[in-house]
């Protein structure tokens, strides 16, 4: 039950992260970084955030970074 909407959730992560950078620095306005984010940084919290969904869901995920990276890196 809980897998498809993880595997839904890493989904929406890969389409994210394309653009989360300069998303994030768009809408500094909305939170309070103060500094240049990098793509790792983004993708370490996003990994993160997943794998600690799964953890509350009680699915060890074991996600890692390129994981959510596109096919073609």
């Amino acid at each position: 039950m809980y897998m498809n909407e993880l595997q839904e959730l890493i989904r929406h992560a890969k389409d994210y992260r394309d653009d989360a950078v300069d998303s994030v620095h768009r809408n500094s306005h909305m939170n309070e970084l103060r500094w240049i984010i990098e793509q790792d940084e983004v993708d370490a919290v996003l990994v993160d955030f997943i794998n600690y969904i799964g953890r509350k869901k009680g699915i060890d995920l074991a996600l890692y970074t390129i994981d959510i990276q596109s096919e073609t890196k």
